[in-house]
């Protein structure tokens, strides 16, 4: 099935007709191992093209290098990236179905792990590009990346809508809003229960 895919003729659909690009997506009806499978792939490219997009991004100049906060190498590692993105991701998905799901949408956790899987398959493509622009014109880089930003929320909020089943973008905004809300509360809430465990509270 999927070996007939026009992946190209996909990719233009996403960004002119999402909508219509998330349905054929679900129609493949994937199981969730190959999915699960799918977004750790397509996680462990970003994560490479994050490693190698850093590496050839101009340096800082020396008056905003000393204004930059010091951060160890190991953060900006292939590995560090990809666990990051990874468990980002399964908490996303996660938090996203089980919200569209008090909001009454009748989709299930395949369909929003579905989409997402695919939204992170185009972001990919775009780091992908982004990072032949960082080489070949520097210039138009900054406004790739700015373009990219804004498309990918839109791209999210149809995919949530479309994967919930909620019919409605203004309620998939909702949902977004409250997980994003969730999420910062969450992490707000582990990074002060390691600051009490590393003094020892």
């Amino acid at each position: 099935m999927l070996n007939d895919v026009n992946w190209g003729a996909l990719v233009a659909q996403s960004l002119r007709r999402p909508a219509q690009a998330a349905q054929v997506v679900l129609s493949w009806n994937l199981p969730r191992d190959a999915l699960w499978t799918a977004m750790a792939l397509v996680t462990l490219c970003n994560a490479v093209l994050m490693y190698v997009t850093n590496i050839v991004t101009p340096p800082l100049s020396p008056e905003l290098a000393a204004q930059a906060i010091p951060f160890p190498a190991w953060m900006f590692s292939p590995l560090t990236a990809f666990v990051f993105l990874a468990g980002s991701l399964v908490v996303t998905v996660h938090v996203l179905h089980w919200l569209s799901s008090m909001l009454g949408g009748p989709g299930g956790l395949n369909e929003m792990l579905a989409l997402l899987t695919w939204l992170q398959a185009l972001r990919a493509v775009a780091q992908f590009v982004l990072l032949v622009l960082l080489i070949a014109v520097p210039g138009l880089a900054g406004l790739f990346a700015l373009a990219v930003a804004v498309m990918s929320l839109w791209l999210l909020v149809v995919f949530v809508n479309e994967a919930s089943g909620l019919q409605s973008k203004f309620k998939a905004v909702g949902v977004l809003l409250t997980a994003a809300v969730g999420i910062i509360v969450g992490l707000s809430f582990l990074i002060t229960l390691t600051g009490f465990a590393a003094i020892g509270v």
